[in-house]
């Protein structure tokens, strides 16, 4: 499973945040991504890891819906 950072909407953020501070700790919302990992060969796996190193992200490939 891959999950990604949720947007928010604005009622919804009032909650988490009233949580944040009543535990005092942050809290990150996360929503389910419906996507299956790529298997990629060693060489576009370098080409990978290069551009996350020189963009300091995480990059994940994903199995194209036509695959």
């Amino acid at each position: 499973m891959l999950y990604s950072l949720s947007n928010i909407p604005e009622d919804k953020l009032a909650e988490i945040q009233s949580i944040e501070a009543e535990i005092g700790q942050s809290l990150l919302a996360f929503t389910e991504v419906k996507a299956e990992p790529a298997r990629l060969d060693r060489e576009k796996l370098a080409k990978i890891r290069k551009l996350e190193e020189d963009l300091g992200v995480v990059l994940v490939a994903v199995k194209s819906e036509a695959a």
